[in-house]
């Protein structure tokens, strides 16, 4: 029974590139992701777009379910967490920010997801690097990344925010 669920999930689910169309879709999904994914401008998603090395949706059943926006090392982004690990590692994927709508969990949409991205990057990427909530907590992405063979390499403390930067090598 659980062979058959599967299959019809990823016959259901689609990863597109996103589109200048798909970005107040994206918008919501990240809003309603807050504390999970930080809280954006619509202003800031149009830029994080524009600078994306990836930045894919997935579709269920013809709906925007879920999406994964990341950043190339040379991309214009003022974030501390991304200095900090261009710093010290070379030719990471960036994952700024993905996010799955709450009605569409459980269904595989991230790793999805996650697994385009290492496909799409792998000759031109060594390794994906990402940031989970420690405060507040995000237990579910720290187990997600867990799961993904995600390596913990340093944490910060931001004082609103403490968070644990994650690596893992490519290939997938």
């Amino acid at each position: 029974m659980a062979e058959v669920h599967r299959e019809s999930t990823a016959a259901s689910m689609r990863l597109r590139e996103a589109t200048a169309q798909d970005l107040d879709a994206v918008w919501r999904i990240n809003e309603r992701s807050v504390p999970a994914a930080n809280s954006l401008s619509r202003e800031r998603l149009q830029r994080f777009a524009r600078e994306a090395q990836y930045f894919r949706v997935a579709e269920y059943c013809s709906q925007i379910a879920g999406f994964r926006l990341c950043l190339a090392p040379e991309a214009d982004y003022d974030s501390p967490i991304f200095r900090w690990l261009n710093q010290r590692y070379d030719r990471i994927l960036y994952v700024d920010r993905v996010a799955v709508d709450k009605s569409f969990h459980g269904r595989g949409i991230a790793r999805a997801l996650y697994l385009d991205a290492a496909g799409i990057v792998r000759d031109r990427c060594r390794m994906i690097a990402c940031e989970v909530n420690l405060r507040p907590g995000n237990d579910a992405s720290l187990k997600f990344h867990e799961r993904l063979a995600f390596r913990p390499v340093g944490t910060r403390d931001h004082g609103y925010v403490k968070v644990q930067y994650m690596l893992r090598e490519l290939p997938f």
